[in-house]
């Protein structure tokens, strides 16, 4: 069974079927377990909001789906504190450290489309999905 920390840039791929959706499609088909902390919904949330060409009721319906959609979602405080380390130390966003720290915490690989970030995850010791 694969477990990974998947990043907003690869969730946000997946319901707005961008690019890798199909990889991320096949992993939910063969039962991977995808972590994330748990604000990644309003981050795709947000993705979603940007596509203005995306009609209404098609973008409420994909809204739906990813707040139905299954992420197994922690961020104690020790991560948190971990996540607020790597930001000062590399200059990266909390919200992007956080996926990292979760990644650290787990020992499992992170999965993003984020070139900063893959870079810095690397720096820290952390395994890139499909790399």
């Amino acid at each position: 069974m694969v477990k990974l920390v998947a990043d907003a840039s690869v969730l946000s791929a997946f319901f707005l079927d961008e690019e890798d959706g199909q990889k991320i499609q096949q992993l939910i088909e063969s039962d991977a377990i995808f972590y994330a902390p748990s604000f990644w919904r309003f981050e795709v949330s947000n993705a979603i909001w940007k596509r203005r060409e995306i009609p209404g009721n098609i973008a409420e319906g994909l809204i739906e789906d990813v707040w139905d959609f299954t992420v197994y979602e922690e961020l104690p405080t020790k991560w948190a504190k971990e996540a607020f380390h790597i930001s000062k130390e590399y200059n990266l966003p909390f919200y992007d450290s956080s996926y990292i720290a979760m990644s650290i915490s787990f020992n499992i690989p992170l999965w993003t489309f984020d070139r900063l970030q893959s870079d810095i995850a690397v720096k820290t010791g952390v395994s890139l999905w499909g790399k």
